[in-house]
């Protein structure tokens, strides 16, 4: 036995054994770890199937990544405030983000203003989703499909008008790349902080994880659910608008069907990242490295050749997969 002798009887080896045990234990806890794995294993496989390593093949996946993470943490957060909850009406609120970026209502050029007109639509779309909730109790599923429905019929009376490519330096930021880098990566990074932060370090995101968690316990506790959960779904319409000018501003360009792949695809980030969908909890990282892996196997099939079918139908096996070792993990621990 090793003991310090400024402090007799005391086991520094076994005190430093218990530290190390419960580091690698809290490190092995982390819902997003298989994730990481699973990501580290498609590049190694991207690598074999190319015969090299190549580090711009994982960064221009990311760059992909990155806006799927966004919409993947719209759809985490009203995810997290409760059992049942999604917001179907996301892949709308993107396309029509950036329809109204790119149409120029307030004048071409005039991109600050575009941006706050599209982010009040996302504000706006949220709290009609709210109001359909808590006031009318109408499950969220309903709710937000309604909705979403509403603003494609908006998306068919404007798509005949003139849309132009948003241009000028905010563009030029997105495009460039710095070792590989793009700013489209960093943009959704700095997104990704913001909303970790504000998810953590507010009052706003103790009440949310405390409303997903026990509605009635957090009603008693002095949450108020209403506004929790009109902040939820407020924060997704801005976080779907804000992806919406992204994609607009990045690609130069807008369709029909812009947000589509990202309905399916937000929900199947927060699963893959470790995230519960029974509600209370988050990880905008586990979500973020849950859309890298997402991307890193559309990559690696699109390499082997698979057909369209064959991605879908593989990538909803992997989603599966995901939910049955949730749920073995989460039975394990009660």
């Amino acid at each position: 036995m090793i003991q310090n002798s400024n402090s007799p009887g005391v086991d520094l080896s076994a005190t430093q054994v218990d530290a190390r045990s419960g580091f690698w234990r809290d490190f092995r806890d982390r819902s997003w770890i298989g994730a990481l794995v699973a990501a580290m294993a498609l590049w190694l496989l991207a690598a074999y199937i190319t015969g090299t390593l190549s580090l711009s093949f994982i960064l221009a996946n990311a760059t992909i990544a990155g806006f799927l993470a966004i919409a993947g943490t719209a759809q985490m957060t009203v995810i997290a405030s409760g059992p049942g909850n999604f917001d179907l009406s996301l892949p709308y609120v993107i396309t029509f983000g950036a329809y109204v970026m790119s149409a120029g209502f307030l004048g071409q050029g005039n991109i600050l203003g575009s941006l706050g007109l599209t982010l009040l639509i996302g504000v706006v779309v949220g709290a009609l989703n709210a109001a359909l909730i808590v006031k009318l109790r109408i499950p969220a599923i309903v709710a937000t499909l309604a909705s979403g429905y509403i603003i494609y019929s908006l998306i068919v009376a404007i798509q005949g008008g003139g849309f132009s490519r948003i241009g000028g330096i905010f563009e030029a930021a997105l495009r460039t790349r710095v070792f590989g880098v793009s700013g489209a990566l960093v943009v959704s990074v700095i997104t990704l902080v913001f909303v970790a932060f504000l998810l953590r370090r507010t009052i706003f995101g103790l009440h949310l994880h405390a409303m997903g968690q026990n509605r009635q316990a957090a009603r008693l506790a002095g949450v108020r659910n209403g506004w929790t959960t009109l902040g939820a779904f407020v924060l997704s319409g801005i976080l779907g608008a804000w992806l919406g000018v992204l994609l607009a501003t990045y690609q130069g360009g807008v369709s029909a069907d812009l947000g589509r792949s990202f309905l399916l695809g937000s929900v199947a980030s927060v699963v893959v990242g470790g995230t519960r969908i029974t509600g209370g909890v988050t990880s905008v990282v586990g979500t973020a490295i849950g859309a890298l892996v997402l991307t890193l196997t559309q990559s690696d099939l699109i390499l082997l050749q698979f057909s369209i079918g064959a991605q879908y139908v593989i990538q909803g096996l992997i989603v599966l997969l995901t939910v049955c070792l949730v749920a073995l993990r989460t039975r394990a621990g009660t």
